[in-house]
């Protein structure tokens, strides 16, 4: 991996915090619609007197945990994300985030496309498949099969 390659990792690590901060704005989004559909369910609002019209106020709770289910998990994935390509790990993760992030149009769809054309190079997939880089200790090639080892599998079928 070159230089500039590893400079857009770290750039787009660091886009990845601030698409979680843009995101956060959705579950504060969803929990206030959530706390409307329990002021319709208590019969708290202004002028409204207590009566058959409260079921609907099921339908804005339910959205709402929804929504904010929802965001508080697009939160959570592009923070572990930014981690991980700062880490080089999980290049499947990075690759999903990058994926679900072409859903908030139009920021998200501007990161999720510029991250998965650089996670998809070959030479970036290979820094996140590094194993001396993902656990920071390197370990030692497999050796090669010696002459009249045991290298094929020997089984009950094999022998007569």
């Amino acid at each position: 991996m070159n230089h500039d390659e590893e400079k857009q990792l770290r750039i787009l690590s660091r886009l990845h915090y601030v698409g979680a901060a843009l995101a956060g704005v959705i579950p504060v989004c969803g929990a206030l619609y959530a706390a409307f559909g329990v002021a319709v369910l208590l019969g708290k609002l202004m002028g409204r007197v207590p009566g058959p019209g409260e079921v609907f106020g099921w339908l804005p709770l339910g959205m709402g945990v929804f929504v904010l289910l929802l965001g508080s998990t697009a939160v959570a994935l592009n923070l572990l994300c930014a981690r991980a390509l700062r880490k080089r790990r999980n290049h499947s993760l990075c690759l999903l985030t990058s994926a679900l992030n072409c859903v908030h149009f139009p920021l998200g769809t501007l990161l999720g496309t510029c991250s998965l054309i650089v996670l998809c190079r070959p030479s970036v997939r290979a820094a996140f498949d590094s194993p001396s880089e993902t656990a920071g200790v390197s370990t030692p090639p497999p050796t090669p099969p010696q002459p009249g080892g045991t290298h094929f599998l020997t089984s009950g079928l094999n022998r007569r």
